[in-house]
């Protein structure tokens, strides 16, 4: 029974791999964003402004206070204005500036460059999240929602995000541009940004309310 379940699971999202393939751009703008401003920023900091590690980690501390500070209210504003605008919102703004503000932080590195640069991009990608969690939800059909779900969120992860450090290490090291890492925060914000339009045709499967 529990195999003939599975199959039916499988099948399920077989049927539906557009949206899966949605799920994925979606999820790739989130998880690019996040190991950029985290996982990467003590190596980038050190290794490539020349910052000392006290400054590298607190640019990295100051983004975990910031993110903790805009998800659950970008998340929340998201419930009054919809999903689809603070996708579209924050992924144009991230095409529209990722790429300057790197250049502007490498042509001069301070402390307070830093702080600048990874407090503007951990606001993008926080109001981004806050809304793109519960839209990856909605739009995977209910009977598969939690696998959909973490199948999309697992493939964005594995096959873009969770490289995130080594490409950008890559990209410096082959183009001899500093800034460059910005350009790859671009192409996930026109995944999902893409994804995000691709939304406009899609119903969304919202969640019941929670009882009172």
């Amino acid at each position: 029974m529990r195999d003939l379940r599975r199959g039916e699971i499988w099948k399920t999202l077989a049927r539906n791999w557009g949206i899966v393939l949605i799920g994925v751009m979606l999820v790739t703008m989130t998880t690019v964003s996040f190991y950029l401003i985290t996982a990467y920023t003590p190596t980038f900091g050190t290794a490539v402004l020349h910052l000392s590690s006290l400054d590298s980690f607190v640019a990295t501390l100051a983004v975990g206070a910031s993110n903790l500070l805009w998800l659950p209210l970008m998340g929340a504003w998201s419930d009054r204005i919809g999903r689809r605008p603070l996708l579209i919102g924050c992924t144009v703004l991230m095409l529209l500036t990722a790429y300057p503000v790197l250049v502007w932080l490498t042509h001069a590195p301070s402390l307070g460059a830093l702080l600048a640069t990874e407090l503007w991009l951990s606001f993008l990608y926080a109001s981004y999240n806050g809304a793109m969690v519960v839209a990856l939800t909605e739009i995977m059909p209910p009977q598969v929602r939690t696998t959909g779900f973490a199948l999309a969120y697992s493939l964005a992860t594995s096959l873009f995000g969770g490289f995130t450090p080594v490409i950008c290490h890559y990209l410096i090291q082959r183009t001899g541009n500093p800034a460059v890492p910005g350009l790859w925060l671009s192409f996930a914000a026109l995944c999902g940004l893409t994804a995000a339009l691709l939304l406009g045709g899609r119903r969304m499967n919202a969640l019941p309310a929670a009882a009172h």
